[in-house]
């Protein structure tokens, strides 16, 4: 079936409103392996059967309450975001060999040579700080600890809804945390998730900018993978690569040959 078919059976599946479910296929008959949702005007299904293409996201018009409400939304959330600016102990990464020998050790500081990230040296936290960037305005920044007694280990200074990302590939990595952005960055782009879970703001973000993610979390996240995977399928591309070991602990020729 092509897309329009699809569409118009899927919706005769779903009640008008707000949906999030799972059920049987009717493309491939597949049990329980369709997921359908609708978010405002949008209708989003895809299923998990491998031999199946059943696949789509259909953008709808807004009635004019869930314009309002969506625009009154936005309006907050930025509100609430306050303008991000950098501390006064934020110094050049230069002022202290920790800094760069720990940049150096996880494949990091290339990514700032070649003008691909922003760091930092925070010289009261003692900390390599990531700025995170939106095209060029600060959002915040993400500083990692330099020996064993800076607690915790990495700190989030200001906004948590964008990511820290590195490169300028339209196939974005999702890594545990930025060192492994900036190293994956010599072969993709790069995208901190600072954890193993995906934060709904970020989706809007990987949306506009990339064809495709990989997402490569270590092998003990292989749960979390897939489901941030599944997250993702209704929107672009996905694939899960399952690493024995941090990519900040790879060279390029290493990470080139993983993602071949």
């Amino acid at each position: 079936m092509n897309f329009s078919q699809q569409l118009s059976l899927i919706k005769t599946l779903v009640p008008s409103g707000e949906v999030d479910t799972r059920m049987d296929c009717p493309f491939c008959s597949g049990t329980n392996t369709l997921t359908i949702k609708r978010e405002n005007a949008d209708l989003l299904w895809y299923c998990f059967h491998a031999s199946c293409s059943a696949k789509g996201n259909h953008e709808g018009e807004m009635t004019m309450e869930q314009v309002y409400e969506t625009v009154v939304t936005k309006e907050k959330e930025k509100a609430k975001e306050k303008e991000f600016i950098q501390p006064k102990s934020f110094v050049s990464i230069f002022s202290t060999d920790k800094c760069t020998d720990y940049l150096k050790k996880n494949h990091s500081i290339e990514s700032y040579i070649k003008g691909k990230a922003e760091m930092k040296y925070d010289v009261k936290q003692h900390r390599a700080v990531f700025i995170i960037k939106e095209k060029e305005k600060v959002k915040g920044a993400i500083g990692r600890g330099l020996n064993s007694e800076v607690y915790p280990k990495w700190f989030m200074y200001g906004s948590k809804s964008y990511p820290f990302i590195c490169g300028s590939s339209d196939i974005a990595v999702l890594v545990e945390d930025c060192a492994s952005a900036c190293a994956v960055s010599e072969v993709h782009t790069g995208v901190a998730l600072m954890g193993t879970s995906l934060p709904d703001s970020y989706i809007p973000v990987l949306k506009k900018k990339f064809k495709k993610v990989i997402v490569a979390l270590d092998r003990d996240a292989t749960t979390k993978a897939f489901d941030i995977s599944n997250q993702l399928r209704y929107y672009m591309d996905t694939e899960v690569k399952i690493l024995e070991d941090d990519l900040k602990y790879f060279d390029k020729p290493q990470i080139e040959r993983l993602f071949q």
